[in-house]
């Protein structure tokens, strides 16, 4: 996929480097790494193994071809979580850039992927999805479309429903390196077969300028985050509202949560074991910050100044008690730990890395109580470190 082109085009591990997502931003190296992998997640079956999801221009990666263009294919691997091991094995395979994958695992077991497709498109670009089941075997197969012209969009499950959030249009002009911004967001609701229930819009019109939208699921609802332009800024200010995906309803209409955020630095997780949805991110000032929210969107507490967190830094979690263990990889290199009750974050650590993080997405999972295993996309590949933790007492 040919994202300059994309841009000026739409309508008006034991080592380890995580790539800090480049979306429209400035890169001081001439390689941009999302041309070499981009998007990367852990769903867990209900046999409680792993399965990782991410896309790459191969294995390992080639990044740009002869052309300048990107073409990725997306592939898995079942991680056994006492000893993980990465076997690549190609799920989607076309021409272009199938990028970056985002996954996510419905209460029956059926697995949606979605990505930005650069493949045989009316409007350069366009959001399409995949259904799968726990095996990976096909219930609804790629390529099936979202919208054609969606770009950036993310998936999360609610029950047996699919929550695809993602954006449309791009507007020239400001933002990062003057490079322009993202203009609508919307959602759309699918069933675990992949039958289409709702279509919303959740910030669409000319009064903003809207995009980068993520996502995760509650038992009941979806959190939906975003990044609004703000004219003449080189920051953003972070969005969020709360739907349900049974009724199609904003159970909490779209809010400003955080000013000053430093373009597309931020995520969002829904905490299982503590019914509570958190959001975190770092600040034009290079600060980090965590928020914990109810699943209908009251903010509970709030964390400050804590390390700054990376872009497309999946926040991963286990159970340890009665409080939830947080995990999120941190700039330049490391991870940050915290740990989450029902109405309370804490910071505990912040654990140094042997490498530094770069541009393209990184996730992992808790292996046990003391070890954490993380996955890095990178120009090199998939970037593997095991950090040993302090066992947060219950």
């Amino acid at each position: 996929m040919k994202h300059h082109q994309i841009i000026s085009m739409l309508p008006g591990k034991l080592t380890f480097i995580f790539i800090l997502l480049f979306c429209f931003q400035n890169i001081s190296s001439a390689q941009d790494a999302r041309s070499f992998q981009h998007g990367i997640n852990f769903l867990q079956r209900a046999d409680q193994q792993w399965l990782m999801i991410w896309s790459s221009s191969g294995n390992p990666p080639t990044g740009k071809d002869k052309n300048g263009s990107w073409t990725h294919d997306i592939y898995y691997s079942l991680i056994d979580s006492k000893k993980p091991i990465i076997r690549p094995t190609t799920l989607i395979s076309n021409p272009e850039a199938q990028e970056p994958a985002s996954s996510a695992i419905t209460d029956d077991g059926h697995i949606m992927v979605t990505m930005e497709d650069g493949w045989n498109t009316e409007r350069n670009v366009a959001q399409r999805y995949g259904i799968y089941d726990s095996a990976l075997k096909p219930v609804k197969p790629y390529p099936q479309l979202v919208h054609d012209g969606g770009h950036s969009g993310h998936v999360t499950a609610v029950k047996n429903r699919f929550v695809v959030f993602y954006s449309d249009e791009w507007v020239t002009g400001g933002g990062v390196d003057n490079l322009g911004s993202g203009d609508d967001v919307l959602v759309k609701i699918y069933t675990s077969k992949g039958e289409l229930k709702h279509t919303i819009p959740v910030a669409a019109g000319k009064k903003t300028r809207d995009w980068w939208p993520l996502t995760a699921g509650s038992k009941q609802t979806a959190m939906l985050v975003w990044q609004r332009f703000v004219d003449k800024e080189t920051w953003s200010q972070l969005m969020m509202a709360v739907l349900d995906p049974i009724t199609g309803e904003m159970l909490k209409k779209p809010i400003r949560i955080a000013d000053k955020l430093k373009y597309y630095t931020y995520n969002v997780a829904y905490l299982s074991a503590l019914d509570r949805f958190l959001v975190t991110g770092t600040n034009s000032k290079g600060e980090g910050f965590a928020q914990l929210y109810s699943k209908t969107g009251e903010l509970i507490n709030v964390l400050k100044k804590l390390p700054p967190v990376m872009r497309e830094a999946q926040i991963i979690q286990r159970q340890r008690g009665k409080k939830v263990v947080i995990a999120q990889a941190v700039e330049p290199a490391g991870v940050m730990l915290l740990t989450a009750t029902a109405d309370r974050l804490t910071f505990q650590d912040n654990i140094a890395g042997t490498q530094k993080w770069s541009i393209a997405g990184t996730d992992g999972i808790f292996v046990n109580n003391t070890h954490l295993f993380l996955v890095g996309l990178s120009e090199q590949g998939l970037l593997q470190q095991f950090f040993e933790l302090k066992d947060i007492a219950q």
